[in-house]
């Protein structure tokens, strides 16, 4: 094999599979640097069906899978509950991994996975796309270069539709496979807010089930205090009808206020600042992109990176590997942590849900 060439293998031929296939991985640029050598799927047609797309061996063992030593790094797609258990598999069988969110359910299984990936010497990441929609690192620039100055307030809006059958598949919505809105799709933009303003100080919310019925939450809301002081608010939900309505994150600073939105924060809305520059006048048109759903497209974007670090054999500098990810994954607990308590919850004091991934 071209050894300029990253060999993929994919545990798990679902939903997120066929996104994977038609949006990212049938893509030119991506075609030149990845090759899908092997597909696994515990569902014999699921599999199947992957390998004939792919033209690859199919599998529905993962330890005759794992027998595939030319495998750079395996996609690890399976449900979000089964993701700590195969990522530890296939690091202790000496292959790289990265991983749909969330990358595990508990804090102290992400823990384990970067303890292992160490001792290892593989990478071990976690699929945070929206780090890399040209919005988000448009915002994240300008607020490193602290053209916001003092940052006032956040505010992190989530308005998505998903009706009953989706929570009727076994395992979406549930505590041990899943978690809800907030753990399910809201991680991504939780995420996106520590990425761009920093780590979280303590956080208190509210969650209910108001139009679906599930274990978990369809509904959220929260107030949080950031460690540089700012405050932010979330409102999550995916009891919105009849179709997702948006995904956005606007942040106000006493020298600016931008507004990123779109339904995957996707687009620039408003971008105005009391010192503007030169680039300032076309940024809504350079930083904003069309996507077609709520997964946006800027997977490919982090494949890319991989593949970058991983040929010049910079392993420690692969974005978005297990520690870059901790944060995101203790704020989801402390979310929960109290609305089960019905406390504020400093993140400092490590208070991790009882049924999240229980």
């Amino acid at each position: 094999m071209n050894e300029n060439i990253m060999s993929i293998g994919i545990l798990g031929c679902g939903r997120v599979c066929d996104h994977y296939i038609d949006k990212i991985l049938k893509k030119d640029r991506i075609k030149k640097i990845f090759k899908v050598i092997a597909c696994c799927d515990v569902d014999y047609e699921k599999s199947n069906r992957i390998a004939t797309i792919l033209n690859c061996k199919s599998f529905q063992d993962i330890n005759e899978f794992l027998d595939n030593s030319d495998m750079d790094m395996i996609l690890v797609l399976t449900k979000s509950g089964q993701h700590y258990e195969h990522a530890k598999t296939c690091i202790e069988n000496n292959f790289n991994v990265l991983v749909e969110k969330p990358l595990a359910l508990r804090v102290e299984h992400a823990n384990e996975l970067l303890k292992i990936s160490e001792e290892k010497k593989k990478f071990c990441c976690s699929v945070f796309q929206n780090r890399l929609n040209p919005a988000v690192v448009a915002t994240k620039e300008a607020f490193q270069n602290n053209r916001f100055g003092k940052l006032v307030s956040v505010s992190v809006r989530l308005r998505w539709c998903r009706f009953q059958d989706y929570y009727d598949d076994g395992w979406h919505g549930t505590w041990s496979q899943d978690g809800g809105v907030t753990n399910q799709q809201a991680i991504h933009h939780v995420d996106a807010l520590t990425w761009i303003c920093g780590p979280v100080k303590t956080v208190s919310a509210l969650s209910a089930q108001r139009a679906n019925k599930l274990e978990a939450e369809d509904t959220l809301v929260a107030a949080l205090e950031l460690e540089n002081g700012g405050l932010a608010t979330l409102e999550l939900t995916t009891a919105a009808r009849p179709k997702d309505i948006e995904a956005s994150i606007t942040i106000t600073g006493t020298d600016g206020v931008v507004e990123i939105g779109g339904i995957a924060l996707n687009k620039i809305q408003r971008w105005d600042f009391i010192d503007k520059t030169e680039q300032d006048e076309n940024i809504v048109d350079s930083f904003s992109e069309e996507v077609e759903n709520g997964y946006g497209i800027s997977h490919y974007r982090q494949l890319e990176k991989i593949y970058h670090f991983y040929l010049q054999k910079k392993f420690e500098d692969i974005p978005f590997q297990v520690g870059s990810c901790l944060h995101t994954l203790r704020l989801i607990h402390s979310i929960y942590g109290s609305v089960e308590t019905g406390e504020k919850v400093a993140l400092s004091k490590n208070i991790y849900s009882n049924k999240l991934g229980k």
